[in-house]
């Protein structure tokens, strides 16, 4: 008796276990389903992604040379903002600006106040440049050097400071899409008469961002210690596309 209570109870066992494994291969059918159910709801509403691309600088345009503000890479590594003068950095006999300013052709807020508003923005960016660095072509090692990038916002108590009252702290830059690595940041490239050889850089890929709805104009200040040559520019807003 024994021994046949022994077998039921491996039965009843392995009974209840293939219950177990039955129930949970049906709740990941169910999970199947649902993701597969979903993700074909997200096909029905959006489609390949576009972009509206601001071409702040092109080839069309003529190219911006700025030159360098420090000599060297220690100096450029080191800047920090801490003065007014650091915000449109001259030299002592004011005849060579050290920045470039570029003017966005897109509104700052893809909605702020207008109405109908957009709806198929993500929010997300990428921004692109096509700048020359030194005056040698092809060499070896590539040239590194700093700049700054930073973007105004009318309407605010300091355009190129984001301090929230009328004393400016210089040492809040309003850094370009918020991000303090645009406060001193580190490019590499060449130059071979400026626009016979041309490639990208990518400052951001799809990247959520905000904009001020004052945003009008981005601003490079070339720390060094080599000239720069700033031959295009490009600012994409990302998003998708609904169906009606």
């Amino acid at each position: 008796m024994a021994l046949e209570q022994d077998i039921a109870d491996l039965v009843q066992a392995s009974n209840n276990l293939t219950g177990v494994v039955d129930n949970k291969i049906q709740l990941i059918d169910q999970k199947v389903a649902q993701a597969q159910t979903q993700f074909q709801q997200w096909l029905d509403t959006r489609h390949v992604g576009f972009s509206l691309t601001d071409t702040l600088l092109d080839h069309s345009d003529s190219y911006i040379s700025i030159p360098p503000r420090f000599s060297t890479l220690e100096e450029a590594e080191a800047f920090s903002f801490n003065a007014a003068e650091d915000y449109a950095p001259q030299n002592g006999e004011g005849t060579e600006s050290y920045y470039a300013d570029i003017y966005s052709k897109t509104p700052g807020a893809t909605n702020w106040y207008s109405e109908p508003g957009p709806t198929q923005f993500t929010g997300r960016k990428s921004v692109y440049a096509n700048i020359s660095v030194g005056t040698a072509p092809h060499p070896s090692p590539k040239p590194v050097n700093r700049i700054a990038v930073l973007m105004n916002s009318i309407g605010s108590h300091h355009r190129w400071i984001t301090t929230g009252d009328p004393t400016p702290n210089y040492a809040q830059p309003r850094t370009f899409m918020n991000q303090s690595i645009n406060a001193n940041r580190e490019i590499k490239g060449q130059s071979y008469g400026v626009t016979n050889y041309d490639d990208l850089m990518a400052f951001h890929e799809n990247e959520a961002a905000g904009f001020p709805v004052g945003f009008s104009t981005v601003r490079v200040i070339n720390l060094g210690p080599y000239p720069i040559q700033i031959k295009g520019f490009w600012l994409i807003h990302h998003g998708y596309q609904k169906e009606a």
